[in-house]
């Protein structure tokens, strides 16, 4: 009898204001030979043209709409159009079916090797309920070393206005905060449940609260639970989720993206330029994007900063 074939979807989603990054994301994914036997590519398209979109199919995307009925009201009538890329994550099975594993990346994310998609492909063999994970700042990133209260209290924000009144948030604050901008889960966990029954409860709370903190809920949320029991998630390297807006991220003269902030340097295997509405300029300056944003138009570049801007 033959064994099972693990099939796996490496998702993402994006309106038409993140295709530039979207783009290379897939061409990093590309160089890395995916799509390839058991891995399939996959946009779930919640505003792109059908330009973007054809580009996408051009280069071996499956696209998919966003199932937006799965999505409690509730949710749907509180958030901005673009954080639907967000709140879709918990309901990655029902938009997506006939996978056995998810391995997301945010559209602004991009990759310099597939050790984090081996990494997660074999280790959810093994342990396959958990979700994996990594810190959204870690001894790589050079905030990390100025100011620790300063974190602290970013993440007592969070957790205070997601679940105010409750005697955990206080403890789960001062934790490690992980980013699911990068993360991996088997289609059997039941981590899937979890999540969709936290932030049906959180969002609109959080809405009330503070509105401005909307596109961090569904991560607080996820924190919450994996925080609550640890047997939920194994934590993978902070170098396959590199928060550039922290600090640390530098592209050396031989083309490779390095953190700096401890010897030996290390290659950074997913670069993620996070809060890119607020440092576009600064990661193009610095040449993060993927091959230094050589694959785009002068015109896509302004498009990208004007979009970044809004």
């Amino acid at each position: 009898m033959q064994a099972h074939s693990l099939k796996t979807a490496i998702v993402f989603s994006c309106d038409e204001n993140y295709i530039a990054l979207a783009k290379g994301l897939v061409l990093a994914l590309r160089a890395l030979g995916y799509p390839r036997q058991g891995f399939d590519l996959v946009l779930i398209d919640i505003g792109c043209s059908q330009k973007s979109l054809n580009w996408m199919e051009a280069n071996e995307v499956v696209l998919r709409s966003l199932k937006t009925d799965l999505i409690p009201k509730t949710i749907l009538s509180v958030i901005e159009p673009y954080q639907r890329a967000l709140v879709m994550r918990p309901w990655l099975p029902e938009i997506l079916e006939g996978y056995d594993l998810y391995i997301w990346f945010d559209a602004d994310t991009w990759l310099q090797s597939d050790d984090v998609i081996k990494v997660i492909s074999g280790s959810q063999k093994i342990i396959p309920e958990r979700l994996f994970i990594a810190p959204g700042i870690s001894h790589y990133n050079a905030s990390l070393y100025e100011n620790m209260e300063k974190l602290v209290q970013m993440q007592d924000l969070w957790f205070s206005t997601c679940y105010q009144g409750n005697p955990s948030s206080t403890a789960f604050s001062k934790k490690l905060h992980y980013s699911c901008g990068v993360f991996g889960l088997s289609r059997s966990s039941p981590v899937w449940n979890l999540w969709k029954e936290e932030i049906t409860e959180t969002y609109p709370l959080v809405a009330e609260r503070n509105r401005s903190l909307l596109h961090l809920a569904e991560q607080t949320a996820l924190n919450y639970i994996i925080h609550r029991d640890n047997t939920l998630f194994a934590r993978i390297d902070p170098l396959f989720n590199f928060h550039c807006n922290s600090g640390g991220a530098m592209r050396l003269p031989n083309g490779e993206v390095t953190a700096f902030t401890v010897v030996p340097v290390r290659r950074i295997g997913v670069i993620h330029l996070a809060n890119w509405s607020y440092y576009a300029k600064n990661y193009m300056e610095e040449n993060l994007l993927f091959r230094s944003g050589d694959y785009l138009t002068s015109e896509e570049r302004l498009s990208a900063l004007r979009n970044a801007a809004r």
